[in-house]
């Protein structure tokens, strides 16, 4: 008996809200992640000081960075915990094939790293207000208010990079599977090639894929490279997985 095209919609639904009850531990772990994140940015992302005449001035920068490169890492783990064995032979509960198997994981995952850069995001100006509270009005100044069109910016450029690392662990756990060198070959591979730009004043294709998606200024253009890579690493991933035997 095969899947009808409705089948394969009503399946992949059903494991989606399951994975959503199955799996809420990942949203927990996100929680604590950022607050680890929240704790180590009160220490501040940056500071500058000057002194003259035996006054001394600090200034110190307090951002959401910290914040947003912990839910990243966070995003990558997810992804690669979400296309893990144990995942994979709990859907063996359900009517199920590789192709439902796996839109389901990808819709939990996306579900899961929206909501990550949502509050990576919102994260900063939680660690602004808690800031402004504890070290008082002078600390922040004018730069306490954020415009809501720069905030929705953020909010989206915050969950498009989410995102991405999460279809960046959900690809190298598919690669893992396929053959356990890779658990070895690919750290080799991005240590190696950091090694090799250093020694290259910073240039090479490590350095020019990072450029491609961080230096981007435009929201819309971002959020294309974004889901063209999300899209294509999934895709792969997809038909990867169909060369790995039942229940691999």
């Amino acid at each position: 008996m095969f899947l009808t095209e409705t089948n394969v919609t009503e399946i992949t639904k059903k494991q989606y809200f399951y994975k959503l009850r199955a799996h809420y531990g990942i949203f927990t772990s996100l929680l604590l992640t950022q607050l680890i994140a929240l704790l180590f940015s009160f220490m501040g992302s940056g500071s500058m000081g000057s002194g003259a005449d035996g006054v001394m001035v600090i200034v110190t920068y307090y951002t959401g960075n910290v914040i947003i490169a912990f839910t990243m890492l966070w995003a990558f783990i997810s992804g690669v915990s979400m296309n893990s064995k144990l995942v994979r032979d709990g859907d063996f509960s359900f009517v199920t094939n590789r192709l439902t198997s796996n839109l389901s994981s990808i819709a939990f995952l996306v579900t899961a790293t929206v909501t990550g850069g949502i509050t990576a995001m919102l994260g900063g100006s939680l660690l602004k207000t808690i800031i402004y509270f504890v070290k008082g009005d002078g600390i922040l100044g004018h730069t306490y208010s954020v415009p809501l069109a720069q905030l929705l910016t953020g909010i989206i450029a915050a969950l498009l990079y989410v995102t991405l690392f999460g279809a960046l662990g959900y690809f190298a756990s598919t690669l893992v599977q396929l053959s356990k060198f890779n658990l070895v070959l690919l750290p080799l591979l991005f240590v190696g090639s950091l090694f090799l730009e250093a020694r290259m004043d910073g240039q090479g294709p490590v350095r020019e894929l990072i450029n491609f998606f961080a230096t981007e200024t435009s929201i819309f253009i971002l959020a294309l490279k974004v889901v063209a890579a999300s899209g294509a690493l999934f895709y792969t991933s997809i038909l990867m997985s169909n060369k790995l035997e039942v229940r691999r």
